[in-house]
């Protein structure tokens, strides 16, 4: 259930709602059903005839539409409070004994129609309830119903006492007032002091959990164990082929097409274009990837904001309204608060979800990651396996596929076999610039660069896989940092920025609060935005696990491949 705040109506909110796309999702099914079949005359006898049989994919839709939808309520905090308030009133006049006031009571009611008079003197606007129907399209909400309210019930807590419960009924607060607070230090101790005491006790125990937490080693994932004991062949065998294959594949253009179809309408005086990114576009996605799209509304493309700007949201919001509207679209969430806002949508003719932004940098960083994957293939079959291990780790909600790919691309600078991001950029004889950060790079061959470009078998690729894992299961994180765009060992966190070029002091100069996040367990720079952390999520309990697996596969990496149940019996 979702409690408004009380500074804000359903309409401001940034995320759309599951009772929304229930509302649209229920409208599209009908229009696909079609009209009711009107009955004819009664056949006569016919042989009994065998159903065919629905498919997997036909079986897993008709349970999905069977399945009760979630459903998000809206319920405003003043009805909650008017819900008790009329219940407490209602349990008063039930009783046979004559209503009393007293003296408080009075000026409270007093001040509470005052309330509800300044209340209603402001115009409140009116929230749109949802249509079932069908007819109209808007945006409208489920309530929670008067029935559910009573479901509710106050607890009453006191602060005097450090808010020990004292009851759900207010005969149980009357006789803890009563008591005067009854044995509210059991210690003898004043309150402050006691409240001191429990202070301390709670970081004490905060710190016993931490190191109990660093002491432990989080063991592998079954599934994870699976991939690294088993035959690394078949890991490529069934990736590789698929991800390659989804580089460029004929659904993107029909994706573009239907966007700019979709979009053009909702900014007709801006020029409009669309530029397709991600882990699909540089040859490391797999079928459930989402593809990412960056929509250029007139002519955005080298405009950096650190964080999105109202403008940038207000065209974000202006979207979002086509796609509601919309029957080959179906939204899945719209996220405003993130770093880089983004409308997440399926594409229904093509069943591919997307990840809708109005930031170019996404774009960019992927034509870096082309180019590093065709200069050195061994790079994209060592981050195809590094992300399927992400994922089965279950670690990919702090360390995401790009950071990952960052890492990969550090260690083999470190080997010499890809140069640094920064000399490719200073051979530029023309930089195109995104706000303050250089977004164009020297695209010479390995042999150009004096790199030796891997032959990529398995054996190598096992190797240097083992190699990595070892690398990072001993990297002081704690006094260094990864950096593709220095590509250098022992880059100190300490002195890190006075390294960096100039366009990035000017930056943070007149933008303090846009320094890079360098006190985070875990730092990874991005090569191109260089106030960026790509890490900046990962919690120290999340670095000590990732650490601890990456131990543990370097371990087994060392060991010949077999069936990994053999190996435990």
């Amino acid at each position: 259930m979702r409690i408004e705040a009380e500074d804000s109506f359903w309409l401001d909110k940034a995320a759309c709602s599951n009772a929304e796309r229930q509302f649209y999702e229920e409208r599209n099914r009908r229009k696909l059903a079609g009209p009711v079949p009107v009955p004819g005359p009664a056949p006569g006898p016919t042989l009994p005839t065998v159903p065919p049989k629905k498919s997997k994919k036909q079986k897993n839709k008709a349970m999905a539409e069977k399945e009760p939808p979630n459903k998000q309520l809206y319920m405003n905090p003043l009805t909650m409070e008017a819900n008790f308030f009329l219940e407490t009133l209602t349990a008063v006049n039930q009783k046979t004994t004559h209503p009393q006031l007293d003296p408080h009571l009075t000026k409270l009611l007093e001040r509470i129609v005052v309330g509800i008079e300044k209340y209603l003197d402001r115009n409140p606007t009116y929230v749109l309830p949802l249509d079932t129907s069908g007819a109209t399209v808007g945006e409208g909400v489920a309530f929670v119903q008067p029935k559910e309210l009573h479901t509710i019930k106050r607890t009453f807590s006191c602060s005097a006492c450090t808010n020990r419960i004292v009851g759900t009924t207010i005969a149980k607060a009357v006789a803890h007032l009563s008591e005067n607070h009854p044995n509210p230090n059991p210690n003898g101790q004043p309150v402050h002091q006691q409240q001191q005491q429990q202070q301390q006790s709670r970081q004490e125990k905060k710190r016993a959990q931490v190191k109990a937490r660093q002491e432990m080693v989080v063991q592998l994932p079954k599934k994870a164990k699976a991939m690294i004991v088993g035959e690394i062949t078949n890991v490529f065998k069934d990736k590789y082929p698929v991800a390659d294959k989804l580089k460029v594949i004929p659904e993107y253009d029909i994706i573009e097409q239907d966007l700019s179809k979709l979009l053009s309408p909702a900014f007709p005086n801006q020029q409009l274009r669309v530029y397709k990114f991600g882990s699909r576009i540089t040859g490391i996605g797999t079928r459930s990837s989402d593809l990412d799209v960056f929509v250029d509304i007139g002519n955005t493309f080298h405009t950096f904001e650190h964080r999105a700007s109202n403008a940038t949201i207000s065209k974000l919001r202006a979207m979002r309204k086509f796609f509601c509207g919309s029957d080959d679209w179906r939204i899945i969430n719209v996220i405003e608060q993130a770093r880089v806002p983004i409308i997440k949508t399926c594409h229904l003719p093509t069943g591919i979800e997307c990840d809708i932004c109005l930031n170019s940098l996404g774009f960019c960083n992927t034509n870096l990651l082309k180019y590093v994957f065709e200069s050195q293939p061994l790079a994209q079959y060592m981050c195809i396996y590094v992300k399927n291990w992400l994922e089965r780790c279950k670690l990919t909600e702090q360390i995401s596929t790009y950071s990952i790919t960052l890492m990969v691309i550090f260690f083999l600078q470190l080997q010499h076999l890809l140069p640094p991001i920064s000399g490719l950029q200073t051979e530029q004889s023309i930089s195109q610039l995104v706000g303050p950060w250089i977004v164009n790079f020297t695209q010479k061959s390995p042999s150009e660069l004096g790199i030796q470009q891997i032959e990529v078998t398995v054996p190598i690729v096992k190797g240097f896989l083992k190699a990595f894992f070892s690398y990072f299961a001993t990297f002081d994180y704690e006094h260094f940092l990864v950096c593709p765009y220095l590509g250098r060992a022992d880059t100190e966190i300490q002195n890190f920025e006075k390294s960096l070029p100039s366009r990035y002091s000017a930056y943070v100069a007149s933008n303090p609060d846009c320094s890079l996040q360098l006190r985070k367990p875990m730092v990874v720079q991005d090569p191109i935005q260089l106030n960026h952390n790509v890490t900046k999520a990962v919690t120290r309990y999340g670095l000590q696990t990732f650490v601890d697996y990456c131990q543990q596969t370097a371990s087994l990496l060392e060991e010949p491949s077999a069936n990994w149940r053999q190996r435990n019996t």
